[in-house]
């Protein structure tokens, strides 16, 4: 027995990537799926997450499947992918733990997370990436 560590995931969208590609604006997406373009927005920013309603509108709309749209991802890999890399390094320095390993972080899934790290590591990467553990990760008792 021994404690399972896992991600802790937010939504992703990709509404904006897919209505840009097919050259569709904010406005006639709204008109087409019953909403208002400040909700389009707030969706393709992630600050709100659509109704099951809404999500298969939009998906029928794109005509793309519900996964390519919205899909689940580790709340670190935004927060990694949003450091220079510089600042990682320093970061690495700091806490004691390699810089690679660090950035590993933002390709891996949660059966590979609590292969290769410990709760100590993880914690000390939360800290100094200035989050709360919980906020960035997961621990269930097995």
């Amino acid at each position: 027995m021994g404690i399972i560590l896992k991600f802790n995931k937010k939504l992703v969208s990709r509404i904006k990537e897919l209505r840009e590609e097919q050259n569709i604006s904010q406005q006639d997406l709204a008109k087409s799926v019953g909403v208002s373009r400040q909700t389009i927005y707030y969706l393709e920013r992630g600050s709100s997450n659509p109704s099951l309603t809404l999500s298969l509108d939009i998906s029928k709309h794109l005509n793309k499947p519900i996964e390519e749209i919205f899909y689940y991802e580790p709340v670190i890999k935004d927060l990694i992918d949003n450091i220079k890399l510089g600042d990682i390094k320093e970061i690495a320095d700091e806490i004691g733990i390699g810089y690679n390993k660090i950035l590993k972080l933002s390709d891996i899934d949660d059966e590979q997370l609590s292969k290769m790290y410990t709760e100590e590591e993880l914690t000390k990467v939360s800290e100094g990436l200035g989050e709360e553990f919980h906020k960035l990760f997961l621990k269930n008792e097995e």
